[in-house]
């Protein structure tokens, strides 16, 4: 809690660049993923539908469409 005490101590800017570094630190230590093995794996399986399954997309002007004539 002393710690606490400390950074209420700190102006505006001297807070910011604490919380920039504290940021920082963590931001990607080690280049490590932050993306589980699992969710690429979905990713990638989606974007493999993506590319095959083309006839199933909708252009934006058309789902719009689509969802104007269903909510009315």
């Amino acid at each position: 809690m002393a710690l606490l005490i400390d950074i209420e101590k700190l102006n505006t800017q001297e807070r910011l660049e604490l919380a920039n570094y504290l940021w920082d630190s963590i931001e990607n230590p080690k280049n490590e993923s932050v993306i589980s093995d699992w969710h690429i794996e979905v990713l990638e399986e989606r974007m493999k539908n993506k590319t095959t399954n083309t006839n199933k997309l909708k252009t934006w002007d058309t789902l719009k469409l689509e969802l104007v004539q269903k909510h009315q």
